[in-house]
């Protein structure tokens, strides 16, 4: 049985709808290792910018219901030390990617590859 992905479907249909273009959805990926420039917004607290690199997603808390706060993970350097940060996904208001990690993504490509799981790229 052929391996479906959903979220390459959705990307199809808005190629296709003219909607996004190849550039555009090239940014809609983040894969883990990428250094990033994330941009918050607190509301009249105002944006807050953060440079580091995405490590991935963190659910802190899930009830019998579901839901929970799922949060970024981070690496920044703060007073010249690394240090990881959980940042609530909800305040992220826009991301850049500043340099994509190539040996990460061609890691995650190589497990995609061999087991047919998407993994390692976040958001698109």
């Amino acid at each position: 049985m052929e391996q479906r992905d959903p979220t390459e479907e959705e990307r199809n249909v808005l190629r296709e709808a003219g909607i996004v273009d190849d550039r555009v959805l090239s940014l809609m990926d983040v894969y883990i290792g990428d250094k990033v420039r994330w941009k918050f917004f607190y509301g009249e607290a105002g944006f807050e910018e953060v440079v580091g690199d995405f490590l991935g997603f963190y659910t802190l808390f899930e009830s019998p219901e579901g839901g929970g706060d799922v949060n970024l993970i981070l690496k920044v350097v703060r007073d010249g030390k690394s240090v990881v940060v959980y940042k609530d996904r909800n305040y992220l208001a826009e991301f850049e990617i500043l340099e994509p990690n190539t040996a990460t993504r061609e890691k995650f490509q190589q497990i995609h590859d061999a087991h047919g799981r998407r993994v390692g790229r976040e958001f698109g």
